[in-house]
């Protein structure tokens, strides 16, 4: 039996380019406002998510700033995050707790 464990992060786009001055390339760029998130996986059907943060970000070089979540999530609503990350390791959780209370309620014969 072969278990496969991983971790990514993912970057998604939340709301519109707002046109800032960008100190790195020392031009005015239309930053990208995102929602950026690591996660980790195992067997690729159960995950979980953490260091989330939302950022504005240069388009060409990624310089950037972090944003307030809460003045964020206020102005750009929540991001979907895909429902094997967001909720994974509680259903793994629930699946062992599953297994381990069927296994408490057939004693075993013999």
């Amino acid at each position: 039996m072969m278990f496969m464990i991983g971790q990514g992060e993912n970057v998604v786009a939340v709301g519109p380019p707002e046109p800032q001055h960008c100190p790195r390339c020392d031009q005015v760029r239309d930053f990208e406002p995102q929602f950026a998130y690591k996660y980790g996986r195992f067997d690729l059907l159960f995950g979980f998510v953490y260091g989330r943060r939302y950022q504005l970000a240069c388009p060409v070089c990624h310089h950037g700033w972090r944003l307030d979540t809460r003045e964020a999530e206020r102005l750009y609503g929540r991001p979907d995050i895909p429902f094997r990350l967001r909720y994974g390791l509680v259903i793994l959780l629930g699946v062992f707790a599953a297994l381990g209370a069927a296994s408490l309620a057939m004693p075993p014969t013999g």
